[in-house]
């Protein structure tokens, strides 16, 4: 849970926003691939400072898990 300060000035005038993001990862074989994600991030109006919680982690492994089980696997020549 996020206490609503800002770890770089202290300050309590912190906003939660949702942005855009995208995250570049690499399958079992070594291919990589992208995924598009909207994860929430925090704002400091004081001093501009952003930063992501424990939640905007959890959903990064969240869309890396899911689209590992998405890939189909490639076919292996016999």
């Amino acid at each position: 849970m996020h206490d609503n300060r800002c770890p770089k000035c202290g300050s309590g005038d912190v906003v939660l926003r949702t942005v855009n993001d995208r995250l570049s990862a690499a399958d079992s074989r070594g291919h990589t691939f992208e995924i598009a994600l909207h994860l929430q991030v925090w704002i400091c109006r004081a001093c501009k400072l952003c930063w992501q919680g424990q939640e905007a982690q959890v959903a990064k492994e969240a869309a890396y898990q899911n689209a590992l089980g998405k890939r189909s696997p490639t076919p292996t020549a016999a």
